[in-house]
Formats: structure tokens, sequence, C-alpha cells
């Protein structure tokens, strides 16, 4: 009796091992929206910081009418006008950065009270709550992105990751679509988008988006 070869890529085993050879840097969920470690979440119930940002100037400039003065700091200009978004998302974007995460999202909602179809701030407060494993929250936000800005690949490309979280595989499988379809160099979307067919039993196309993600060099959002 002749036995049937087995197909290449049978085993999901076989193929995230394919993958792992194929993409330099796999990642899981990006950096952005990568689920917080315990010392984040410890970090998160800190109260905010008194300044999310240093003044530029130092007092011998300030003292110098030779010397330029200092353009005021986020936390100075806030201050002057509490309410503009735009200025909220820059300080919540930073407040992300040095991991005050609790902070950040005040900002990102005072901004979205203020303009609530601001799409960075959607996006923004989305990836956040993902990061906290809040998908079911970040999900209508993220959703609400794309709708206002449907030309801007990341809003896509993050909710694909939530969509994927919550098992949504076709809603996610689309979201990643439109972002490379916007970006076709976008590597981690190619990636993502090969992992979510994969989960979909489609073997020869997810291998085909992880030697796209290859070729672009795995970057990109």
């Amino acid at each position: 009796m002749i036995r049937k070869r087995e197909p290449r890529w049978q085993s999901a085993a076989e193929r995230a091992r394919v993958a792992a050879e194929l993409i330099e840097e796999a990642e899981s969920i990006t950096e952005e929206s990568s689920i917080a470690s315990p010392a984040d979440v410890a970090r998160d119930g800190l109260p905010p910081p008194l300044n999310a940002q240093l003044p530029a100037a130092t007092d011998s400039a300030a003292a110098d009418p030779g010397v330029p003065a200092a353009a005021p700091s986020l936390d100075e200009a806030l201050n002057a006008d509490p309410d503009n978004a735009a200025l909220l998302v820059q300080r919540a974007a930073r407040l992300v950065a040095a991991a005050h995460y609790r902070a950040a999202q005040l900002d990102y909602e005072r901004a979205l009270r203020s303009e609530p179809a601001r799409s960075e701030a959607l996006t923004g407060l989305g990836v956040l709550l993902s990061r906290r494993g809040r998908w079911n929250d970040a999900l209508p936000l993220l959703r609400r992105a794309t709708e206002v800005d449907p030309g801007r690949a990341a809003g896509w490309y993050y909710l694909g990751e939530v969509l994927n979280q919550v098992d949504d595989l076709t809603g996610a499988q689309a979201a990643y679509e439109r972002a490379i379809e916007l970006e076709p160099r976008n590597g981690r979307a190619l990636h993502r988008l090969g992992i979510v067919l994969d989960r979909l039993n489609r073997p020869d196309e997810a291998t085909r988006m992880y030697r796209r993600s290859r070729e672009v060099g795995g970057k990109g959002r």
C-alpha cells in the first residue's frame, strides 16, 4: 500500500517554525499594543507625573535677553489651553513612551471629549486599552478611528490586532488587508495577516504573506 504523502504545511507547528525562519523579528503584537507586564500594571496605579515634559529653558538663558526664549512645554501650553486636543494627544503619546499609562489615558479621553472624531486620539486610546488586555473596550474606538480616517493604515492595522484577539478572524483579515492596501510594504501587517490566514486553515496563503513580510524586511506600520 502506498501511503499518501502528507502536505508540506500540514501542521500548525511546522507553519509556525517556517514563519519564524522567514521573519527576522516576528512580533505577536506590536510594541505599542503588547499586553502590559506586571511592572507596567503596578506603575499604572501610581499618580500621574506632575510634569510630562521638563521646561526647555535654563534660568541663565531666560535671564539673558540675547538668548531666544524657549518654546513653552506641553504642560505650560495645556495650562493655557487645557482642552486643546492636538496638544493632549501629543502629551499622551509622550506619557505612553514613559509608561505613564493612566495619565496618558486621561489625556486621550479629554482630547475625545473636546474632539470626539479625532482619529489620533481614538487610535491612541484604543491601542492603550488593548495593551492592557481590554479588547472589547478598544474595539469600538478603533472601529470609529477607521470610520473617521479610512485612509490611515495604522487604524486598520490596530483594528486587525484587536479583532484577531477577540477571534473575529474574518474581520481581522479584512482589516489587515486594508492596511496593506494603503501601505503595501507594511511588513508587520503582512506577517499578522499570515497568522490570521494560518488560523483560518489557509496555509498556502499564509506562507505567501510570511514571504512577502520577509521581502519587505518586516518593517512598516
